[in-house]
């Protein structure tokens, strides 16, 4: 028989005579008997075999007396082994919590919680504000108040030369709390200037036939017609640069309103061009005072 069916034909003994033991027994086991009871060995085979543990069963000690290994260690030991094992290995099935959760599951170990997380998504700013983000009011100003501003343009309330900015963005001032109002009266809601979910759902459906045209809002020219153009009409009247009434055409700026306007503006020192400009009728609303 060779060396290696002795010693495999050894280990299966060694087995079997542990098994003859309870399954609590104590990590030694003094009785059990020595290698000499199993057969003579060669010197180099005794000394492989003395660093062996069977099977996690048993174990030869130098001195050539077999102990029993307890299949149930010590929670010392048993915490011991899976410190071991869990060192050599990564995955020992006994961590502790704070072991299991710090390892494996802290955000900051880019492991299993980096995985499956949900990043949060970054603070908004005034450069990145959508209309109806916030509540819109007097002072503030970014990409959600330029959005109003085209809104309060195209509906005419606020004229397309509208410059008030800051950090390059427009800013709700007077003149867009202005409109603001005017479309929240038009739209028969709370006149408050501030703009919030009511105001913005009403803007994106509104027609803007049914914008009340406010004098100034826009430059009248020859032909237009609307609210503002019989605003205009008193004014002039008011500022001692009447037109005739009998040649007048209801809201119409017709020849006799523009001739009424190229007067004034000849006595004011400004541009004869016959277009109510922002110039002019902020000079004619100082003249009427």
């Amino acid at each position: 028989m060779n060396k290696t069916s002795r010693r495999i034909i050894k280990s299966l003994l060694a087995s079997a005579v542990l098994s003859l033991f309870h399954s609590e027994s104590k990590a030694e086991v003094p009785s059990l008997p020595s290698l000499d009871d199993l057969g003579n060995s060669n010197a180099e085979e005794l000394d492989i075999m003395k660093q062996k543990v069977f099977k996690h069963v048993i174990k030869l000690k130098p001195d050539g007396t077999m102990i029993g290994v307890d299949s149930h260690r010590s929670h010392s030991s048993h915490r011991s082994h899976a410190s071991h094992r869990s060192s050599r290995s990564g995955h020992s099935s006994h961590y502790s919590s704070s072991h299991y959760s710090s390892s494996h599951y802290s955000s900051s170990s880019g492991t299993a919680s980096g995985l499956y997380s949900t990043p949060k998504p970054a603070a908004k700013t005034y450069k990145t504000y959508s209309l109806g983000d916030r509540t819109l009011k007097r002072g503030l100003y970014g990409k959600d108040v330029n959005e109003l501003v085209s809104k309060l343009q195209s509906n005419y309330y606020l004229r397309n030369d509208f410059s008030a900015t800051q950090s390059d963005y427009y800013l709700f001032n007077q003149d867009v709390e202005r409109a603001v109002k005017q479309f929240q009266k038009d739209a028969k809601i709370k006149e408050t200037g501030i703009v919030e979910e009511t105001e913005v759902s009403l803007l994106g459906t509104w027609n803007s036939s049914k914008s009340t045209l406010v004098l100034g809002v826009r430059d009248l020219k020859l032909n237009d017609s609307g609210a503002d153009v019989p605003a205009l009409i008193e004014l002039l009247n008011k500022a001692g640069f009447p037109p005739e009434p009998e040649k007048l055409d209801g809201s119409k700026y017709n020849e006799e309103v523009r001739k009424a306007v190229k007067t004034f503006q000849a006595f004011a020192g400004l541009e004869v061009t016959g277009i109510a400009d922002k110039t002019t009728i902020e000079r004619l609303k100082a003249s009427a005072k």
